[in-house]
Order: structure tokens, then C-alpha cells, then sequence
């Protein structure tokens, strides 16, 4: 069963340098299609960086956006199933057993638990959420992947989101009572913005701004006021 692996960047060289590397020896052992969707407004040396890898397929974007990076990988992927992975984060070592395992059960769609790349007890305390179904599950870092012809059917990410795209989408599964499920073998991601900020601020932010999210505000305004509150590139 070929897996498509959809990675929107921007500006992502040095992690993609890591990422890629790891997901290329994956997939000298499993059937998988790694696709590179770069935003337009990239400046560094993405490119570059992609053609070193034989097996990643290189998409330039025409329009920028995370939500429609990933809707352009996935119009060009070749996969049963959709892997959307931020360039950051790295997929736990059994993921393709555990993925093709969840859709030969019948799920549609779904993510990982994660931890962060750096020990700390408040990091941990906070990845402990990802195990379970709650008000901030499904976040993108938490790495969805859909049956292709789910994705199809939802009309992948919904474009007018320059953030929460990925929220977004949960709040349109659950609507349409799609099965989905959390694999616990745990995807790692980085604590780059805990540590260009604090725990405390960081979350405080995301709390504020989903709350906002949840209560209407457009998409842009969300942005705006996450660049404005964190020391990030959003």
C-alpha cells in the first residue's frame, strides 16, 4: 500500500536536510512517495536541498499557505493514502505499520501522540495530551494522514485558513462523524518555539488564539495576532 508523504515548507533547509534523510531510508524498506511542497515566498536553499535526494519529488507552489501547499501535494500524489508531515517534526520508526494497520481496519483518517526533542518535565506534561481525544487534539504537528478518497471528499484543507487549517479539518471530521484514531507510537517534534519563548507563553498564546478561532475570528486576524504575540515564523 503506497503511502504519500506531503511535507509544505517554508524556509525549512536545515530540517529538511534531517527529515528527509530519515524518511529516504523508510522508504528503501516500504512502498512510499515523499512529496516536498514549497511555498512560493521561499528564499533559502530548499531547493538545493531537495534535488540531493533521488527519491523526494520536488513541488513548486503557486500559491503560498500551508493549507494549499498540502492540497497541491496531494493532487499529485500517487498514494491510497495521505501522510501530511510538518518539516520539523519526525515520524516514530513504525509508522507505516501502524498507518496501512489502521485502514485496513477501516479508519479514514487520523495522527500520532508526540513527544518534543527536548527533555523537560512541562514538555512532557504537555505531550502526554496528544494520547487522547480532547479539545486540542488534532493539531498538524500531530501528523494527519486520511484515506485519499476521504481527502477527496472533504476537499482537502480549506484554503481561506492561513492558520488552524489543521483544527479546521477536525472540526469538519467530527461534524461528519468520519472514524478516526490516535497512534500512540509517538511522532517527535520540536521545541524551538518553547525555546525562542516560555511554556508558559507559548501556551497561553495557543489557548488565546484558539479561543479566538473557535469564536469566529477570520483567519488572517488569527494570524496577525499569533506573529504579533510570538517569537515565530508563522
Amino acid at each position: 500500500m503506497l503511502i504519500s508523504i506531503i511535507i509544505p515548507v517554508y524556509n525549512e533547509q536545515e530540517n529538511l536536510a534531517k527529515s528527509l534523510s530519515t524518511l529516504c531510508e523508510q522508504a528503501n524498506k516500504f512502498p512510499l512517495e515523499i512529496i516536498v511542497a514549497n511555498s512560493p515566498e521561499t528564499s533559502d536553499e530548499t531547493p538545493k536541498v531537495c534535488h540531493q535526494f533521488a527519491k523526494v519529488t520536488f513541488l513548486n507552489c503557486k500559491t503560498k499557505g500551508r493549507a494549499a501547499q498540502m492540497n497541491a501535494g496531494a493532487k499529485v500524489a500517487k498514494g491510497e493514502l495521505l501522510l501530511f508531515l510538518h518539516a520539523d517534526v519526525i515520524l516514530p520508526n513504525d509508522f507505516y505499520t501502524q498507518i496501512t494497520k489502521a485502514s485496513q481496519e477501516g479508519v479514514k483518517f487520523g495522527f500520532f501522540a508526540y513527544q518534543f526533542d527536548k527533555n523537560s518535565l512541562l514538555l512532557t506534561f504537555n505531550s502526554r495530551f496528544t494520547t487522547k481525544d480532547g479539545f486540542f487534539a488534532g493539531g498538524g504537528d500531530q501528523c494527519h494522514f486520511f484515506e485519499k478518497e476521504t481527502f477527496v471528499q472533504l476537499k482537502g484543507y480549506n484554503e481561506n485558513f492561513c492558520i488552524m487549517e489543521d483544527f479546521e479539518m477536525m472540526d469538519r471530521i467530527r461534524k461528519q462523524k468520519i472514524p478516526f484514531t490516535i497512534i500512540p507510537s509517538k511522532a517527535t517534534v520540536s521545541a524551538r518555539k518553547y525555546e525562542k519563548n516560555s511554556w508558559l507563553k507559548v501556551n497561553l498564546i495557543n489557548g488565546y488564539v484558539f479561543l479566538k478561532y473557535k469564536l469566529g475570528v477570520h483567519p488572517i486576524k488569527l494570524r496577525k495576532t499569533y506573529k504579533s504575540l510570538l517569537r515565530e515564523s508563522v
